[in-house]
């Protein structure tokens, strides 16, 4: 029997799983995925108070290291300067997801935390004693909690019955990863929204367009050649598209954070537009809060700041205070 299985291996769940194990808790993660692969880049970066977060476990270092730092934040369509801010990390890291998730994963490992890849949780039942967690493949964990950090669509909340209230979708945009030989790099507006073109991995481009309606289904090459000649006036002559998806501005928050010995962490609690990577930085927060506040205590794990590690308290106990 684990202590706490945490249900999606993305940064809220990796980030979750290293604060278990700091404070000495039993935990698995299980995750869907069998080799940590992406559909595109993701989400850009990590914002100032989760760089701040991670400097409080001694591994912000491990991030700022493959990223670019930038002394300004967006705000609105505008880009404030946060260069004078009273922190060790008056910037933004540029960093997308696929690279924060294996410095996460790597972090990970070296605790010791078991993932289950390549299996998702189906179901549970929980009792006053703890939860027992279906597993995709006909197994079963024995838990005393069980989180759900998978994401918007959460088989965990579902299954949990928690409502995820909020407000429709009103603008949808298309966004896309694929090959431009002479991109029109940076943002344009018309009458339907914003637009832009920006760089990605492995000298792809980044497009990010706002439709016209609320267009369904899954967008294939021909609707992305369509939306821009809408805007730019031709294709552009984007060809080689690796991810190709769209997102909108619907906002969902759970009526409950909690239900019985299940609890809901990062999109699997709330879910809202994706612009400038708000998601990800509030998932990685929300699991240290969900952990407890921090504090400073002497640990026998090996990677420490000026001698002391920074662990969370453990968060299993306030739970079970709770319950």
């Amino acid at each position: 029997m684990h202590e706490v299985v945490i249900a999606g291996g993305g940064p809220t769940g990796l980030m979750l799983a290293a604060e278990l194990a700091l404070a000495g808790v039993d935990t698995v993660i299980v995750e869907r995925r069998t080799d940590g692969a992406l559909d595109g880049s993701r989400a850009g970066g990590l914002l100032s108070r989760t760089l701040e977060v991670l400097d409080m476990r001694g591994v912000a270092e491990r991030f700022v290291r493959e990223g670019t730092t930038h002394p300004v934040q967006g705000f609105a369509t505008m880009m404030l300067p946060i260069a004078d801010f009273p922190t060790r990390h008056n910037h933004i890291l540029g960093l997308w997801q696929g690279h924060i998730e294996r410095i996460l994963g790597q972090w990970v490992r070296e605790l010791g935390v078991p993932v289950l890849a390549g299996r998702e949780v189906r179901g549970f039942a929980q009792d006053h004693d703890g939860v027992d967690v279906a597993l995709s493949d006909g197994t079963a964990l024995r838990a005393a909690y069980l989180v759900g950090c998978d994401g918007g669509r959460s088989t965990v909340r579902r299954a949990a019955g928690i409502a995820f209230e909020g407000v429709d979708a009103t603008t949808s945009w298309l966004i896309a990863e694929a090959r431009i030989d002479e991109p029109p790099l940076g943002v344009r507006w018309d009458e339907a929204g914003m637009h832009a073109i920006g760089p990605a991995d492995g000298g792809a481009n980044r497009i990010v367009l706002t439709e016209r309606g609320l267009p369904s289904g899954t967008p294939d090459i021909g609707v992305l050649r369509e939306a821009l000649a809408g805007v730019y006036g031709s294709d552009l002559g984007v060809r080689e598209a690796t991810w190709i998806s769209r997102f909108t501005d619907m906002t969902r928050q759970a009526a409950e954070y909690r239900r019985g010995r299940v609890l809901l962490a990062g999109d699997a609690a709330h879910v809202h537009p994706p612009h400038g990577g708000q998601g990800l930085n509030t998932g990685v927060q929300d699991a240290v809060n969900l952990c407890a506040a921090p504090r400073p205590r002497r640990c026998s794990t090996p990677t420490t700041r000026n001698g002391t590690r920074w662990a969370p308290a453990c968060c299993t106990t306030r739970w079970r205070r709770s319950r």
